[in-house]
């Protein structure tokens, strides 16, 4: 499976409530906006930022590589690069 083939054919705007939902589940608050930096919120290190992409993953049944959250620290511009890799 590529990165993103499986993924379904989902918008940025789409993904973006995905995400949140993910991120809130992981860091177990939803004390951010969809503009602030995964790394800079209560709970946003390295091995939870592998469990959004783990989740992530699992969520759009696609394998999405780690990078895309250590170059795209927000919900918003996660949920583009996501939408972008997979063509949409």
């Amino acid at each position: 499976m590529t990165e993103t083939q499986d993924t379904p054919h989902l918008t940025a705007a789409e993904l973006r409530p995905l995400i949140r939902k993910v991120w809130e589940e992981v860091l177990q608050h939803g004390d951010f906006t969809d503009d602030d930096r995964f790394f800079s919120l209560s709970g946003g290190n390295s091995l939870t930022a592998v469990q959004v992409m783990v989740a992530l993953s699992r969520e759009t049944g696609s394998r999405l590589p780690m990078r895309l959250i250590i170059r795209h620290r927000s919900v918003a511009e996660l949920a583009a690069a996501i939408a972008e890799q997979a063509g949409r």
